[in-house]
């Protein structure tokens, strides 16, 4: 079995949860000694370079030349489909929506993770044009969550059989290297006063401006706690008045690390907050869970899927819920200590290496 994958996310992200996926389910592959091959003649993707150099063709760009990206982006879909056309793969695993199948003989799997982009440009009816070819081309869709499935059966006229759900692993920070497990305080890097966690990106369907306000109409939480913003770059214009206008600038601390501090960042937190409105499945939930730490987030379907009741939900469009979710949270002890165990034994239902499994068995349907 030789299965291949392309350039195509590997260049579009520098880090984040997309990429996370692939290169663990590579991490798997290597175990299992599936032969593969990473077609990416030119990324930026840090995350590559922790995979063995014989499953990887390409080469990592630390320095983009402005005003360029048009001539990396032709030389990748040159280099990728020739060499990979060349390897002869059993069949090619689109790391993202392409508008074409690179070799038309052979089966193509494509993965689904969310339907974000629909649901919010709905009304207008928008539809991502490398999305839909991708999907009508797949020979098999994958879906991260039942309800991404539910998402895209809504939004696209797809033939049920062709999806199978898999959902994405959790462990892979507690698979780190000398990585302590316990909830111990730790100084280094981490606030001084307990603090509230916030991970990844505050793009418009994160929800992050409902986060500000909620945050800002609570004496409890502005008398007794910093918020840590982990990852996601430096905050915006936009950001930073609406952080002074709420009176919340000595509130935020904003960090970046790799994945041993964010680890560190978990262990210690008091509560990691996801007020999302809409994801695909929500890995930073489930990473935050497997270091039992107290999850607070929306009541969305998906997050209700992956968590069940070992998590605390809030309405994500009411304020007052949100405040009085998160401040009773703060106030037991004991039901903070009841989330962090029983996240602890629900975040062992996603691992990397089940996911792994479940997707070679739809790789050898096509054997």
């Amino acid at each position: 079995m030789k299965i291949a994958y392309d350039y195509k996310i590997f260049w579009n992200q520098k880090y984040g949860g997309i990429s996370r996926y692939f290169i663990n389910l590579f991490k798997n592959l290597e175990k299992k000694k599936i032969e593969f091959k990473v077609f990416s003649p030119l990324f930026k993707n840090i995350y590559l370079r922790e995979l063995n150099k014989k499953n990887l063709q390409g080469i990592e760009v630390r320095r983009i030349i402005p005003y360029t990206s048009f001539l990396y982006k032709r030389y990748n879909d040159i280099a990728c489909n020739y060499n990979l056309e060349k390897w002869e793969p059993d069949l090619i695993h689109h790391t993202y929506y392409s508008d074409k199948k690179i070799i038309k003989k052979k089966p193509l799997i494509v993965t689904v993770y969310d339907l974000i982009h629909e649901k919010i440009s709905d009304q207008n009816g928008k539809i991502h044009l490398e999305k839909k070819e991708s999907i009508n081309a797949a020979d098999k869709i994958i879906c991260i969550s039942n309800d991404t499935k539910k998402d895209l059966l809504h939004y696209y006229n797809v033939n049920e059989k062709k999806i199978s759900v898999i959902h994405l692993g959790g462990d892979h920070l507690l698979n780190l290297k000398h990585q302590p497990i316990s909830r111990t305080k730790t100084k280094k890097n981490l606030s001084d006063k307990p603090y509230l966690l916030y991970v990844g990106s505050r793009n418009k369907y994160k929800n992050f401006q409902f986060f500000l306000k909620g945050i800002s109409i609570s004496k409890k939480i502005n008398k007794n706690f910093d918020i840590v913003l982990f990852g996601g770059g430096n905050l915006t214009v936009v950001e930073k008045l609406m952080i002074s206008k709420l009176q919340l600038e000595n509130k935020f601390i904003t960090v970046s690390g790799d994945d041993q501090s964010l680890s560190n960042y978990y262990k210690n937190a008091e509560l990691f907050i996801f007020p999302s409105i809409f994801e695909g499945f929500g890995l930073p939930m489930i990473e935050a869970m497997s270091f039992g730490c107290p999850v607070l987030c929306s009541n969305n379907l998906t997050f209700q899927e992956i968590a069940g009741d070992c998590v605390t939900y809030f309405d994500p469009f009411d304020i007052e819920d949100f405040k009085f979710q998160i401040e009773n949270l703060i106030d037991s002890k004991s039901k903070l200590k009841e989330l962090s165990v029983s996240s602890i034994k629900r975040s062992k239902n996603f691992t990397w290496e089940q996911c792994t499994d479940k997707t070679i068995k739809i790789y050898k349907q096509f054997m």
